[in-house]
């Protein structure tokens, strides 16, 4: 009796564990960069953003996709295919069509060619991406009061947060030993 109770104590703390690795926003590090980003858009005379957790997927997945590849960068590996590119995540436009925020038609148009097809992203009034790297910086916890600040000294970054348009945003982070990465997706609802 004493071996079982053991064994179902270790795998109620592996699923209590599990839980709560998987879901980011609950991170009060996390709370503190969406609270910190929301300050700067309020000081600049804008609207705070409602936190969604679509993009919130969007995010984590290309935090986790930056992590595993030890890079910093907004596209991931280039589609071979029509196809594939319907499927990939190559863009920040792919990554929140395939968190579910968009439809693919929503963002892309196929432009047909004498030798194939050509894809152009139309996303840019709908959504945008910014990221970070944060190489031996320890646990994330102690990142926001540089990474914020770091954002808006970039004039990149600085213009996607403070674009009027948007109206959500999800954040995801991922570490590797003691490096962290982070993305935010901002986006407009269409409709």
């Amino acid at each position: 009796m004493a071996k079982n109770a053991g064994f179902l104590s270790l795998g109620v703390v592996a699923a209590l564990f599990l839980s709560t690795a998987s879901v980011a926003q609950e991170a009060p590090f996390v709370r503190d960069v969406a609270q910190r980003l929301n300050q700067q858009r309020v000081q600049h005379g804008l609207k705070p953003l409602t936190y969604n957790k679509t993009l919130e997927k969007s995010a984590q997945a290309h935090a986790e996709w930056m992590a595993r590849n030890h890079k910093m960068e907004h596209l991931q590996e280039a589609p071979r295919s029509l196809e594939e590119h319907r499927t990939c995540n190559h863009h920040p436009a792919n990554r929140v069509v395939n968190a579910g925020y968009f439809k693919w038609d929503d963002l892309f148009r196929i432009e047909t060619t004498g030798t194939g097809a050509v894809v152009h992203p139309i996303a840019n009034q709908w959504i945008g991406e910014i990221i970070a790297e944060a190489l031996n910086a320890g646990h994330p916890a102690t990142q926001p009061p540089t990474l914020v600040p770091g954002w808006m000294n970039s004039p990149g970054h600085r213009a996607t947060i403070l674009t009027p348009q948007f109206q959500e945003f999800g954040i995801g982070t991922a570490c590797i030993g003691d490096d962290t990465y982070w993305c935010a997706v901002f986006g407009k609802p269409k409709g």
